[in-house]
């Protein structure tokens, strides 16, 4: 089996994009994360990924991006599937990261093209022949141009593609449902219910950062091809809390759920953004109790 069909077959299930811990300095705290990440792994998460929204990128330095693929994938220690993730980067430091992310034991990366990059067939193909020549790390796309994301599905070190338009998002599991490639939907429970019928092994979910059970327990019923058990569930646990979560701003409110369960010390996105307000705050708590019960919180200290 190539290096890239066994990524393949680990694609499957919740996915968690990693929410950041800032210091109040906005240094990151790259102990709390290693205790999250490492929680993350045991409760059984098959797949951790890094993310230019939820891992608030923008407010990375390079240095810290490479930093923290290593401690993530030191915290995982293979009980996960670890995608780390590229920045806005010109193509030699994405190239460097390629290489970082092999050799400290990302098993792939997620390829994150600045939204002012070409969107033509040859400019694709040159950045990522050029970073492909650097390591044969699998790679995953990020919202690849769907005028040729089938092809770019094609190359080998190619494995899959994160898809926000949900039009897109079918398409392309259609398009690629013979070759070694994972589609995997860029969010919530109700399009994964669809597009796992179609071929789509894989979802990030907004409710495993804080109760990957949850996100287990969906996934087995549609696993155990129990569709309209899996719909119902749906509505019972993602609906609600989306419903608060977006009300509250979806970052601040996911950051408090983390907290709440005593996940990370505190809920601070970096400066200058703002932490969740208290009204909000108290809303997230509610309705997680609500929805999910009683809020447990991890000891991991």
């Amino acid at each position: 089996m190539s290096r890239s069909a066994g990524i393949v077959r680990r694609m499957r299930g919740p996915v968690v994009p990693l929410n950041v811990c800032f210091n109040e300095d906005a240094t990151v705290d790259f102990d709390a994360v290693a205790r999250y990440t490492g929680w993350l792994a045991e409760s059984g998460v098959p797949i951790i990924i890094l993310s230019s929204g939820s891992s608030e990128y923008a407010y990375l330095t390079e240095a810290e991006t490479f930093k923290l693929a290593e401690v993530m994938a030191r915290a995982i220690d293979g009980r996960a599937l670890f995608v780390a993730a590229t920045g806005w980067w010109k193509t030699t430091t994405t190239a460097e990261y390629l290489k970082h992310a092999d050799a400290v034991g990302a098993d792939a990366v997620k390829f994150q093209p600045h939204p002012g990059l070409k969107a033509d067939r040859d400019t694709w193909g040159r950045y990522l022949d050029t970073v492909s020549a650097a390591s044969d790390i699998p790679l995953l796309l990020l919202d690849p141009p769907a005028a040729f994301s089938a092809e770019l599905a094609a190359r080998p070190n190619v494995v899959g593609a994160k898809v926000h338009d949900i039009g897109d998002y079918y398409d392309l599991i259609r398009d690629t449902k013979d070759e070694e490639f994972s589609v995997m939907c860029a969010g919530q429970m109700q399009k994964q219910v669809f597009g796992y019928e179609l071929g789509s092994p894989a979802y990030l979910c907004p409710i495993a950062p804080f109760l990957p059970d949850v996100a287990n327990a969906f996934f087995d019923l549609l696993e155990q091809s129990r569709y309209d058990d899996a719909l119902s569930y749906t509505f019972k646990y993602e609906e609600p809390w989306m419903k608060t979560a977006v009300a509250a701003g979806w970052l601040p409110a996911i950051k408090e759920a983390i907290r709440l369960r005593g996940l990370y010390p505190n809920n601070l996105p970096c400066p200058p953004q703002q932490p969740i307000a208290a009204a909000q705050s108290e809303a997230v708590r509610a309705t997680i109790e609500e929805v999910f019960g009683p809020i447990e919180r991890v000891d991991l200290t």
